[in-house]
């Protein structure tokens, strides 16, 4: 499945589901001093998820231009991190709660109708005392046991380590689904679903109160995902990024291949000009301050 035809295929599963489609937000936000770009799909749903104006629709689906620089020395290394990307999301205010977005998961990845691929290569992680998302897991899906990991507040809660650590405000356990490929490498995380339920108030003990509106905000990544149905071992090799690297390696005089000396910063030359190219589409120069810099 090529990368068009993933996004597509994503939004009209979800669309099935009864979530409204919506348009990528731009990458640079108006409005929103917060960040400089736009860093994750829930970010232009803000107002729905605080309950804040009267709500046009509870549930919701996108497909979100991402610019994350907090990952940029892994660019090139690893197999599956950038700085522009994409993000796949479904999204309920107030609407569906775990079950759905689990159940649709797994049905999205694993019917012979959507992607197909094999369950048994599938483990999901949950918050350590998330029952509630491990026995959906275990007694509705039907994921043994060994391949349901439980995880603590660092790695299977949003915001990581809210309970103990903060900030106050709106924070929820996750679950994360692992791909484990054919190849033999490394497991890749393709999707996670964070559950929205809490209220941080001060310190533990006692300080998580459950929200009158539980919300769903779930991200799968187009182009881990697109690796993975394309049975290559890095993003990089897709049918959308390949192509740059190729282009990368003919303008600096060297031939690309992945395991290749010159394809680390190949692939770097690679990541930078597609994420230059889609910010100076939205207008930002390149300068000293801000998202210029």
């Amino acid at each position: 499945m090529k990368t068009d035809e993933l996004r597509e295929s994503y939004l009209a599963f979800f669309e099935s589901k009864g979530c409204v489609r919506r348009p990528s937000d731009v990458l640079m936000p108006r409005g929103d001093p917060t960040v400089l770009f736009t860093p994750a799909g829930m970010n232009q749903f803000k107002n729905e998820f605080l309950g804040v104006g009267q709500l046009e629709f509870t549930r919701a689906t996108t497909c979100q231009k991402c610019l994350r620089t907090g990952d940029i020395s892994n660019v090139g290394v690893t197999a599956y991190h950038h700085t522009f990307f994409e993000m796949l999301g479904n999204f309920s205010f107030g609407d569906y709660f775990k079950r759905e977005a689990i159940q649709w998961a797994w049905e999205y990845l694993t019917d012979k109708r959507w992607l197909a691929l094999d369950g048994d290569r599938l483990s999901v992680t949950v918050y350590l005392d998330d029952d509630e998302a491990y026995n959906i897991w275990h007694d509705e899906v039907g994921l043994p046991a060994d391949r349901i990991r439980r995880l603590n507040e660092h790695e299977n809660f949003w915001p990581a380590g809210a309970p103990s650590q903060g900030p106050d405000g709106v924070c929820g356990p996750c679950s994360e689904i692992f791909y484990h490929p054919l190849h033999g490498g490394d497991e890749v995380e393709i999707w996670n679903l964070v559950f929205t339920q809490f209220n941080r108030v001060g310190d533990p003990p006692d300080n998580l109160r459950p929200l009158p509106k539980q919300n769903i905000d779930t991200g799968m990544g187009l182009e881990r995902t697109a690796a993975v149905l394309q049975g290559v071992a890095s993003n990089f090799e897709i049918d959308s990024l390949k192509p740059l690297c190729l282009a990368a390696g003919e303008t600096v005089g060297v031939n690309y291949s992945f395991d290749s000396p010159q394809g680390r910063p190949v692939r770097r030359i690679a990541d930078h000009v597609r994420a230059i190219t889609l910010c100076i589409h939205e207008g930002v120069s390149p300068g000293s301050e801000k998202e210029s810099y």
